[in-house]
């Protein structure tokens, strides 16, 4: 009766409001558009759009569709996400989530040993402190922080817990000394997070103990915390292993209030996949192993 691709031109124009917004965010021309909503209205038997000088307006009937056309969109997408993560898991690569201080100081060596075993798998590594949809196929495998609880509709593996605590340069405690406990912390430049890690737990408790006006600078990344403390600016949050390969100095030892709570997660499709199974299994155990360097135990 008609093509799902003049439902996507149809909430396009519904969301630019002209068939001229519409054809520069589709990447057609201004003619082809109209042409198919035209013919769409011819189809469906119905008038979509009252077309006036300052643009298209849907008609009642056009409203009466849109949620509908909406959801079409998004089984549409998510059919598209689908087809896209099972091509991958077929071919070989495994799309892998995980912050960029986890890559490089855990993962990164734990995908260069499975390789040498499998090595026709191929690993696609995605750095991103913000969560991709597992859900969407954005990636196959996350290795993720979170204090929230975990989505039924996901299988989640129990990751060994990370060590956080507060660090400074030498230069820093050369000049100003450096904080032995929390009640000490407001006698100091702070550098707080911001975004999605000043709401955790640690983010928020960093800011209660700081004192409002020597908060001097805030970081949305670890990477951006550590770049601030290693020039530094004052004292900050890090993961233990990475402010203890970065040669900053600890002001105190891990607090269990700062623990930060990781977690391997997967859907249930993936799961079944066994190339996908057999490099979670592989990487939780060599994650396991070294439970005393994530959570900072000094020897």
């Amino acid at each position: 009766m008609y093509e799902w691709s003049d439902l996507r031109i149809f909430l396009a124009v519904v969301r630019a409001g002209s068939t001229l917004g519409a054809a520069r965010g589709l990447g057609l021309n201004q003619t082809t558009v109209s042409r198919r909503i035209q013919l769409l209205e011819h189809q469906l038997g119905l008038a979509l759009f009252a077309r006036r000088s300052t643009g298209y307006a849907l008609t009642e009937h056009g409203r009466a569709l849109e949620a509908a056309a909406a959801r079409m969109e998004t089984a549409a997408l998510e059919f598209e996400c689908e087809a896209e993560r099972l091509r991958r898991l077929v071919s070989g690569l495994i799309r892998v989530t995980a912050p960029e201080t986890m890559f490089t100081h855990l993962l990164a060596p734990i995908v260069a040993a499975y390789r040498q075993e499998h090595p026709q798998v191929q690993i696609e590594q995605v750095s991103s402190e913000a969560h991709c949809d597992l859900e969407k196929g954005e990636a196959d495998i996350a290795f993720r922080a979170t204090e929230s609880p975990i989505s039924e509709s996901l299988i989640g593996q129990r990751l060994p817990d990370f060590g956080w605590t507060l660090y400074c340069s030498a230069d820093y405690a050369a000049k100003h000394g450096m904080p032995a406990s929390p009640d000490e912390i407001r006698g100091h430049s702070v550098i707080v997070y911001e975004k999605a890690l000043g709401q955790t737990p640690r983010g928020r408790w960093l800011v209660t103990q700081a004192d409002p006006s020597r908060i001097v600078a805030r970081s949305n990344t670890v990477l951006n915390m550590l770049g601030l403390l290693k020039a530094s600016f004052g004292v900050g949050l890090l993961p233990c292993i990475e402010g203890d390969n970065a040669g900053l100095l600890r002001c105190f030892e891990p607090r269990e209030e700062l623990t930060g709570i990781w977690w391997l997660l997967m859907t249930p499709e993936v799961q079944r996949m066994p190339e996908a199974r057999r490099f979670a299994e592989f990487a939780a155990v060599r994650l396991r192993a070294q439970r005393s360097l994530l959570r900072g135990e000094r020897k």
